[in-house]
């Protein structure tokens, strides 16, 4: 894995975030509009364009709030961003529209329901439990065969490099030196990992993360994208109707506990998936 870190973040950042927060603070005193959906929808693009800057500071990509420490785009981080990203904006549209109408008082008085948090918690709980899980992977020695095998169907390394250096007759150098470094740099343990952020793909969401598997189509990630997006969609479908009903609306819609087994069934499946190698483990040398 690639140690070499940039500095990547500017002073165009630190300004740009601060123009963002001011724009959010200014808007939330006085909303441009009165109509409560428009205000709502800039509260989320305003939060959405905040976490864009903030991922490009970091990484130098504007997806860079979807890149985790191997350098992939993360399931978990998609799921928990979008969460926050629509739940938080509804509470400042609320908030701001209680402000306006000159409810200061009660301006936070805005009631969740507590299986809205469950949804969030269920998310918040694979977020911080996958560097736990993938820790364990870190930590063993890396099944070269397999990290070979997959280098080769990712496009990392060429099959006719991979056949030479593995050719006792020949023992040409260059080739084995190739399939070293491309090993070295896209492993971590039983991890795949890329080199820098710019090679983080949308693609990482839904496929294996080990050298295992990381060439194939992971069907527990698969199944936990498409709830979260079905479930997220569904919650701000219901937000909006809320808020069109009743501009002055100080309460969260009800999420449902089916929703909430759903994600506690495909969150349970997903990290039981992660905790499982998919690959034996390497020999010490």
């Amino acid at each position: 894995m690639n140690k070499n870190k940039m500095n990547l973040w500017k002073k165009q950042h630190s300004f740009s975030l601060l123009v963002i927060l001011g724009a959010a603070v200014g808007f939330g005193l006085q909303p441009l509009t009165k109509d409560i959906l428009i205000t709502w929808g800039i509260n989320l693009a305003l939060l959405a364009l905040f976490t864009l800057v903030a991922g490009h500071g970091i990484t130098g990509r504007w997806s860079g709030w979807l890149i985790n420490e191997q350098f992939r785009m993360s399931l978990s981080r998609l799921q928990m961003s979008l969460w926050t990203i629509v739940v938080l904006s509804a509470f400042l549209t609320m908030v701001s529209n209680n402000i306006r109408t000159g409810n200061f008082s009660t301006a936070l008085d805005i009631k969740i329901p507590e299986e809205l948090w469950v949804a969030m918690g269920i998310s918040t709980v694979s977020l911080v439990g996958t560097p736990l899980i993938l820790q364990t992977k870190r930590d063993k020695k890396t099944n070269e065969k397999a990290a070979e095998k997959t280098s080769v169907h990712l496009g990392l390394l060429d099959k006719s490099t991979l056949e030479i250096a593995k050719d006792p007759s020949k023992k040409d150098s260059v080739a084995i030196d190739k399939v070293k470094k491309v090993i070295e740099n896209h492993t971590y343990g039983q991890l795949m990992v890329n080199e820098s952020p710019k090679d983080a793909q949308l693609a990482d969401l839904i496929r294996g993360e080990e050298v295992g598997n990381a060439a194939t189509l992971d069907l527990t990630r698969l199944q936990n994208l498409f709830f979260t997006l079905i479930l997220v969609g569904t919650y701000t479908a219901l937000l909006a109707n809320g808020l069109a009903k009743d501009p002055n609306i100080t309460a969260f819609p009800q999420f449902s506990d089916s929703g909430n087994a759903l994600l506690a069934i495909s969150h349970a499946g997903y990290l039981a998936g992660k905790s499982v190698d998919k690959q034996s483990e390497g020999e010490n040398k």
